[in-house]
């Protein structure tokens, strides 16, 4: 049975080799698991403090900047973006007031995308793995708490590219199509709510485990004060397959690819 999440834009039997990460202040929590001469990485190397005032995103999002980690080529870092989130509260003044009493102030995203992805990986569903890039923790930075995430990557090791650059290319075909029925149907199955049901949110790529295929990247995560879809399954479903529907139709209507 061929993989169900191999898609035609990564030639079909290429792997990319990544060394596993081993945490310890100096020595591996395994020494059994090291390849002979790979050396072991420290728990300040991979959690900082991260020293990114030099480093260049890889991308920006609508409130932060992602970063290569400085010493994991296997991870990223991502990092608020403070002065964009100035700029979206201070046009949004009753937004502005109410997050003055949260104490987590911007990271609460970081919550919230932790809470999602232990509730969505935890919980029993039809799905065996969910297609998700792994969240690993938090990070000192000198751009301040960044949160550490697996890289999901190109054939070269690079990040890999998103669905709208795939749509962009021109390479959002058929059996691409296909991957995306699944995928977002899986989604469903595990019960993952999603606040942004964007093609920019979807990596085509390898996870750290050398395994092609989607993965959700971002946009997950309750926001909502009152959590419908996170208390009901159904409900979450009929949302997620509606959103699909509408990003596919714009998908269509600006690259003119395939709507179904």
């Amino acid at each position: 049975m061929p993989d169900p999440y191999r898609l035609r834009c990564l030639p079909a039997g290429k792997r990319i080799t990544l060394w596993p990460i081993h945490i310890g202040p100096t020595t591996p929590l395994n020494p059994a698991d090291l390849t002979p001469g790979q050396p072991a990485a420290s728990f300040q190397s991979v959690f900082g403090p991260l020293d990114l005032d030099a480093a260049v995103p890889l991308a920006t999002g609508g409130d932060r900047h992602i970063f290569q980690h400085p010493h994991m080529p296997s991870l990223l870092v991502k990092v608020m973006d403070m002065r964009a989130r100035a700029v979206y509260l201070e046009a949004r003044p009753f937004k502005r007031w109410y997050k003055q009493y949260q104490r987590e102030s911007a990271y609460r995203v970081y919550l919230n995308e932790i809470s999602e992805y232990v509730t969505t990986t935890t919980r029993p569903s039809g799905v065996w793995q969910v297609p998700m890039a792994r969240i690993l923790g938090v990070a000192q930075t000198t751009l301040g708490l960044g949160l550490v995430v697996e890289k999901i990557c190109d054939e070269a090791g690079n990040i890999a590219p998103t669905v709208a650059d795939m749509a962009r290319q021109g390479k959002l075909d058929a059996a691409l199509g296909e991957q995306l029925d699944e995928f977002f149907d899986d989604l469903a199955d595990a019960h993952v709510v999603l606040h942004d049901v964007s093609a920019s949110n979807i990596a085509c790529g390898f996870n750290a485990d050398g395994k092609p295929g989607l993965y959700l990247i971002d946009g997950f995560g309750v926001l909502p004060l009152i959590p419908l879809y996170a208390w009901s399954k159904r409900l979450n479903r009929r949302r997620i397959e509606r959103k699909y529907a509408e990003m596919r139709a714009s998908l269509a209507r600006r690259f003119a690819a395939p709507a179904a």
